[in-house]
């Protein structure tokens, strides 16, 4: 993921449990309803972290289902970026705003006037890579991406060059049937189970028009190979 390697000092300047963290995990802490795992305020997660699960829950929300997927990347984010002894209390917050409703332009607004540029564009990316976590891009997730992306103060053309490199992943993975959370060696399999099946040389007895077809299938199915080949670093 190294479209996140910068992500880690990115809430440095964001104070623990600060004024919507604490309203946030106040009310988090009471859906729990188990008083060993009540907390008053947001006690281990920060604003910024509480403003970006805020943004999480808006994308998840918008396609009107909470998918086990999306959950899962965002456990296995928060887990990877920031401190991972409470992530509980992140997703008892995450739960708690997939019920609620926030102002998420207010939320953009605090991580604008505090974030750089650099942090807010990884920002679109995580809220992106929670819209594929289903295998699914659809209008409506990126409608509020788009919205985000502008509360952020992010440019059109900014916006457009990352959705696009989204919407290429999702039809890589398309082609072999497979989620982009899938394992490579699980589309290594779907890979040598298509190769077999589209190479021109098993195909020569089709008329030429349906050889072209099946050839340029193939030339598809080893570009997205190579292209996740060389994103996941496998060589």
């Amino acid at each position: 993921m190294a479209k996140y390697e910068k992500w880690l000092g990115a809430g440095l300047g964001f104070v623990v449990g600060g004024p919507m963290g604490s309203i946030i995990g106040y009310a988090a802490g009471e859906q729990i309803g188990k008083p060993a795992k009540k907390y008053s305020k947001t006690a281990h997660t920060s604003e910024f972290e509480t403003n970006l699960i805020l943004l999480a829950s808006a994308v998840i929300k918008a396609d009107g289902r909470v998918t086990r997927g999306e959950m899962d990347f965002v456990r296995g984010f928060f887990t990877d970026h920031f401190d991972p002894a409470h992530i509980d209390e992140k997703m008892a917050i995450l739960d708690h705003c997939l019920e609620r409703q926030y102002d998420t332009r207010k939320a953009c607004g605090d991580i604008r006037i505090s974030a750089s540029m650099s942090t807010r564009i990884q920002i679109i990316h995580f809220l992106f890579d929670i819209a594929i976590a289903d295998a699914d891009l659809n209008q409506r997730e990126r409608d509020t991406i788009f919205v985000i992306a502008g509360w952020l103060n992010i440019n059109d053309i900014e916006f457009n060059r990352i959705r696009q490199s989204y919407v290429a992943e999702v039809q890589r993975y398309n082609i072999f049937g497979l989620l982009h959370t899938a394992s490579f060696d699980e589309i290594k399999t779907a890979y040598r189970k298509m190769v077999l099946e589209y190479h021109p040389d098993r195909n020569i007895h089709l008329p030429p028009a349906e050889q072209k077809a099946v050839a340029e299938k193939f030339r598809k199915i080893q570009e997205a190979f190579d292209q996740i080949r060389v994103e996941r670093g496998v060589e």
